[in-house]
């Protein structure tokens, strides 16, 4: 099942070109790093995804049975809110059913109604995937305000919010995470490593954590030089297919430079009358001239 078909994406601001004719498909069960040197257009990929963003060209088609969930790297909150408010800020038959059994627990004459509600909506797990999450994640007090908060409680709270709308629905989601182990400990780390990979989900996650990646991910996509390259593989063998893919081009990019030379001696050397023939080579030296003119930025990926 595909979950997004990319045709064609081409993003720049000003001058800079981040990247130009993507095109891909991101199905359900993919678990995708998405790694770059810094600036080459990660989160700007990601926010297009989301259609936060537009691209330059190109379209995005989303299947109209998946939700797709983002995790920023900024949470944005109303300051008034409590993180109780904040992290269960959904309209769900089986949240309203806990939050309602919560208020029973306190004045007896919602018992009945409370009870039933459970049961209807299946909501007596929830109270505990929700302490689950609150004590791996080490959430603040739920009655705690929001702006009270360091950027590293904002995030883990983003992060619980996104994990406890995945508790709350069945069907098909897809999980766009940009830097999701920032400010998280190593045994927070783990926790969520368990939890992706108990889960039956889909994602595509921007990290510098390379455990996190091999953990995680069974697929890398490399954005490099505006170009999107597929790797099917742990970080690795990532790794190499990245040097073979530099020393060949390398290779190619040599052997263009000398063609380049001979042609560029015949293209001065010819009148401006140009038989059949000539222009095929003219047209073939400018491609030449393409290759042979290529830089490799080489820009390592800090992991």
């Amino acid at each position: 099942m595909i979950y997004i078909e990319a045709k064609e994406l081409a993003k720049s601001y000003g001058i800079k070109e981040l990247f130009e004719g993507i095109t891909f498909n991101l199905c359900e069960g993919d678990k995708i790093a998405l790694v770059a040197a810094n600036g080459s257009g990660k989160s700007t990929l990601m926010k297009i995804l989301m259609q936060k963003e537009m691209p330059d060209k190109g379209k995005i088609i989303i299947n109209k049975e998946v939700k797709v969930l983002y995790l920023e790297q900024e949470t944005y909150f109303d300051n008034n809110l409590t993180v109780e408010d904040f992290l269960l800020d959904f309209i769900h038959p089986r949240l309203q059913a806990f939050k309602l059994y919560q208020k029973a627990l306190e004045d007896t004459s919602f018992m009945e109604e409370a009870l039933h509600d459970m049961e209807k909506y299946d909501a007596w797990n929830l109270e505990e995937q929700l302490n689950q999450i609150i004590s791996q994640l080490q959430l603040p007090p739920l009655n705690a305000k929001m702006q009270h908060l360091s950027g590293g409680q904002l995030k883990r709270l983003g992060l619980a919010k996104l994990l406890m709308n995945i508790a709350l629905e069945e069907g098909h989601f897809l999980l766009l995470l940009d830097e999701p182990t920032n400010h998280l400990d190593p045994q927070m780390v783990e926790w969520l490593e368990t939890y992706l990979n108990k889960k039956r989900l889909t994602l595509l996650v921007i990290t510098h954590d390379r455990i996190f990646l091999d953990q995680v991910c069974n697929t890398i996509w490399e954005i490099d030089q505006g170009e999107l390259h597929l790797h099917k593989c742990d970080y690795a063998q990532y790794l190499m297919n990245k040097s073979n893919r530099l020393d060949s081009l390398e290779s190619t990019i040599d052997k263009a430079k000398n063609l380049y030379r001979k042609e560029l001696d015949w293209m001065r050397r010819q009148p401006k009358a140009r038989t059949t023939k000539s222009k095929s080579r003219i047209d073939a030296f400018f491609e030449t001239q393409s290759t042979a003119t290529q830089t490799i930025d080489n820009k390592k990926v800090l992991l």
